[in-house]
């Protein structure tokens, strides 16, 4: 099955291997970028560590970049099979730590391959600047496998007596330490690839919680509170490397203005925004139509979309929380799906977007968590074991069938800059950041009155007439590298 999974999304994204650069951020990571294109050095290294560039602090992903240029130079396709390759073992990773997890193998598969193979993917996987979501991904999962040993070896199971709480047995060796060690070193790693794993600290408590049941003691006795204390200790160290990076991560986008770039909004319009976003998420999941390079935030909160979405929202919650003691994947799955997109929500303003298919990476995976075992739990007790059986397979197969064939049709939008910004105009045909580019490429490509017109569109949807950063500008004149052959 995992031969499958892999082979499967190297399939979804073998087209890949023909694509170029996109004049959106890949001049900035890669190809204009003089660091990056000479590849692995001492200076490189240096600077991956203590430069702002793009308004982000991740040196990891600035040193991988780096060394796809000392392997490939600046062919794209390479560049594009190596993101594949990582989000390939991250749904293999995510299927072998789900059956570890909760024993569960056909469901922990369909979880893989839904994460694999969703459209909303396509954005982490085809854009090679987003190399830190797959590579921060990879991190991820073997952070909570080493967390999931770690478990393992701390505690051998052992009857619970209902009347008195059981100390947890200690293992003769201090394996679990090692493993525990490791954990955080791959914490650290992911958090180098992409901040946004400040969050992974939650999921640990979560999984503590389901499918590990580390917290079972504490609703039996009063003393489990021994317990809860211990996981939350143990917790400690995570905690004070995620505050250390995000200091660190705040101050390198102020300092590179990612923050400033932002449009200025008061209390009330930040958190609507940030309530429709996760309503806007949850309908890309469920209905992946119309995705993009680049949601342009809205001047205005729409009331009735506020109101439906804060609806939704806490329904959903009110559910999770009165099926925590029966179906306690409901409320982790939902919680984890809450917490990993909080930092990038919108409560911290940061560009322009309102919302992001690569934001979706990892949180989705929580989501994917609550409805597959809840889907299997109503099917559970609503029909006989054949005919669940059936129906679950062939949902399934619908469902994955669908996903594929989406992803495979949003991946062309990534072909070049011209598809990329013209499938954004598709969709929103005011995107003047769309038009921008669009006439940044034209330019470069020799085209002028093409160019000229999406200049002058741009003129007209963008009320201050300005570039943020981390985007192209116009005083860049060198070109994206053709596509391989």
């Amino acid at each position: 099955m995992c031969l499958a999974l892999a082979l499967g999304t190297l399939a979804i994204y073998w087209p890949a291997r023909h694509y170029g650069f996109v004049d959106y951020d890949d001049n900035d990571y890669v190809f204009n970028n003089p660091t990056v294109r000479a590849g692995l050095s001492w200076w490189g290294l240096v600077w991956s560590f203590v430069d702002q560039h793009a308004s982000n602090w991740h040196p990891l992903t600035w040193l991988s970049h780096m060394l796809d240029c000392q392997l490939f130079g600046l062919n794209a396709g390479a560049h594009h099979m190596v993101n594949v390759l990582f989000h390939c073992a991250n749904a293999v990773l995510l299927l072998l730590l789900l059956k570890s997890m909760t024993g569960a193998f056909w469901r922990s598969a369909f979880v893989a391959a839904l994460f694999a193979w969703h459209p909303l993917r396509v954005e982490s996987v085809a854009w090679i600047s987003e190399r830190k979501d797959v590579l921060s991904g990879f991190f991820f999962m073997l952070t909570l496998w080493m967390y999931v040993l770690h478990v393992k070896k701390e505690i051998v199971p052992l009857a619970v007596n209902q009347d008195e709480a059981v100390p947890p047995k200690r293992s003769p060796a201090p394996r679990h330490l090692i493993f525990f060690r490791l954990a955080l070193f791959f914490f650290v790693l992911g958090l180098l690839s992409k901040p946004m794993l400040v969050t992974l600290p939650l999921v640990l408590l979560l999984i503590d919680f389901w499918p590990l049941n580390r917290f079972a003691a504490f609703s039996r006795n009063p003393s489990g509170v021994k317990i809860v204390k211990h996981l939350l200790v143990e917790k400690l160290p995570f905690f004070l490397i995620t505050i250390v990076i995000g200091i660190i991560t705040f101050l390198a986008q102020r300092a590179g203005g990612a923050t400033s770039s932002a449009p200025p909004l008061g209390f009330f319009s930040r958190t609507g925004d940030v309530i429709i976003g996760y309503l806007s998420y949850l309908e890309k999941i469920f209905w992946p139509q119309n995705l993009t390079c680049l949601y342009l935030r809205s001047d205005q909160v729409n009331v009735e979309s506020l109101l439906l979405a804060a609806l939704i929202l806490i329904g959903i919650s009110i559910l999770a929380a009165v099926n925590l003691r029966r179906r306690p994947y409901l409320a982790v799955g939902w919680i984890w799906f809450l917490g990993m997109l909080l930092p990038v929500s919108g409560l911290i303003p940061f560009g322009l977007q309102s919302i992001a298919d690569r934001y979706t990476y990892l949180p989705a995976i929580g989501f994917f968590l609550m409805c597959t075992w809840g889907m299997a739990g109503l099917c559970d007790g609503l029909c006989s074991r054949p005919l669940r059986r059936v129906l679950l397979m062939v949902g399934a197969a619908t469902v994955l069938s669908a996903c594929a064939g989406l992803s495979r049709h949003q991946l062309a939008c990534w072909n070049n800059t011209q598809t990329l910004m013209e499938r954004a105009l598709e969709i929103d045909p005011d995107n003047y950041i769309a038009h921008g580019n669009l006439g940044i490429y034209f330019s470069k490509m020799g085209r002028t009155k093409d160019a000229l017109l999406q200049y002058q569109l741009e003129r007209e949807w963008d009320p201050g007439f300005a570039h943020p950063p981390g985007n192209p500008n116009r005083t860049n004149s060198t070109p994206a590298p053709a596509a391989p052959k």
